[in-house]
């Protein structure tokens, strides 16, 4: 979903290319452990990877040289690097912003932007579901006995007349 002070700090101290858990430690984790557990949780996140890659692009796009210049920088801040990012590396396109609650929650629940963790997408159907789905209201006593009187005279031993004079006749034919 959206990305936290907390996580846009990490997120731009590692494409500064700080190591991973001394960028959490930075960001605001309190100590070591809950550092290793943020970086676990961080890398787990495609919105704050793609943010990443993001802020890793637009710095590159101001240090690389202009056509004129005969220098060559290149990025070493970062680990595992390669020279050509992949479809995943690639940043998504912004979404349209939904125009109701629920284009907003069908758009998670389908993961349309690739952002969603299973667990938000879950959280999203959970919320969706009273806007699409209609929960049934309870029969009240006179409903009920008018259901069990009707089950009663069609399928038991003393159903009515008619019932079993059709019974006698469907088992006669042959």
């Amino acid at each position: 979903m959206a990305i936290t002070a907390k996580q846009e700090r990490y997120a731009r101290l590692v494409a500064s290319g700080m190591d991973l858990h001394t960028a959490a430690l930075e960001a605001g984790c309190k100590n070591h452990e809950a550092a290793r557990k943020f970086v676990a949780d961080m890398a787990k996140r495609e919105n704050v990877q793609a943010f990443i890659h993001q802020v890793r692009t637009v710095n590159t796009e101001l240090t690389t040289p202009t056509e004129n210049s005969a220098t060559a920088t290149t990025d070493i801040g970062y680990q595992n690097a390669s020279a050509i990012p992949t479809e995943t590396d690639q940043v998504r396109q912004a979404p349209t912003t939904p125009q109701s609650p629920l284009e907003f929650l069908t758009s998670v629940f389908n993961n349309v932007d690739g952002l969603y963790t299973p667990k938000e997408r879950i959280n999203a159907a959970i919320a969706l579901l009273p806007y699409t789905e209609q929960k049934l209201a309870q029969t009240g006593k006179k409903e009920d006995a008018i259901d069990v009187a009707r089950q009663k005279s069609e399928n038991s031993p003393y159903a009515t007349l008619s019932r079993q004079m059709e019974m006698q006749y469907s088992g006669l034919k042959n």
